[in-house]
């Protein structure tokens, strides 16, 4: 598998997951790539998740960039799986990402073709005394403040693998596409991550996902979530692209 190429901690991330049509995602495909789905799901369901957290201690091939350390990210990703392995392999594409340093923008961009932006943004979290955790994000994009906020209970837990959550926080993939169309994979480990115990009444969001991320996700500010995750992290080490 060789080195990783970058090394960080991801800490405090909020999972806010929306259900949708799959035909929604066929624009954000390439080829070899479907949408996924829960087991139970009929087809024609897919997922999409507003995922806020903070980047910190990061290091490109083992090299700390000066003032490039400590960052929060906000992104849009979508849930997909490969049709053309033995085994599917289950994976996350993004829609964009959204980043406060153009530096980091602009290198995720180059090197695996995602969809960086440099935006005004903060991602902060902190304790509310000994049994809740609270995540606070704010983006000012479009001439206004998009917010949310989560609330997670103490103490943190790993939840069973046949759970929602595990399904929506554990994924090994990453996939895009070239500017050819091909697709682009990499590779994501860390361990299990423990998640604070919330529900969808523990968030509470001001966000016009239309002026975020184009007129197609505009339909996301008329649904309710369908389910609410707050991990707490661990150390990540991304791989470099497989091609």
């Amino acid at each position: 598998m060789g080195q990783p190429f970058l090394t960080a901690r991801w800490e405090d991330l909020a999972l806010v997951t929306y259900r949708i049509d799959a035909d929604l995602l066929r624009a954000y495909l390439p080829e070899g790539l479907e949408a996924d789905r829960l087991p139970d799901d009929p087809p024609g369901v897919a997922y999409v998740s507003l995922v806020a957290f903070r980047f910190l201690n990061t290091r490109v091939k083992g090299i700390a960039v000066p003032l490039h350390r400590d960052f929060p990210e906000v992104n849009l990703r979508i849930y997909v799986r490969t049709t053309d392995d033995p085994e599917p392999r289950r994976g996350v594409a993004f829609i964009a990402e959204f980043v406060p340093k153009p530096f980091i923008a602009a290198v995720a961009n180059v090197l695996y073709h995602e969809h960086y932006k440099s935006v005004s943004m903060e991602v902060t979290a902190h304790d509310e005394g000994d049994d809740r955790r609270r995540l606070t994000m704010e983006i000012d994009f479009g001439e206004r403040l998009h917010t949310m906020s989560l609330v997670g209970r103490r103490p943190p837990m790993v939840p069973p693998a046949s759970s929602v959550e595990h399904f929506f926080k554990e994924h090994t993939w990453g996939f895009g596409s070239d500017g050819d169309g091909g697709r682009v994979v990499y590779r994501v480990e860390h361990p299990v991550w423990d998640v604070y115990e919330v529900t969808t009444d523990d968030l509470t969001m001001d966000i016009d996902f239309g002026a975020l991320y184009g007129a197609p996700w505009q339909c996301l500010d008329e649904l309710q979530p369908a389910f609410v995750a707050y991990a707490v992290g661990s150390d990540i080490a991304v791989y470099p692209r497989e091609d």
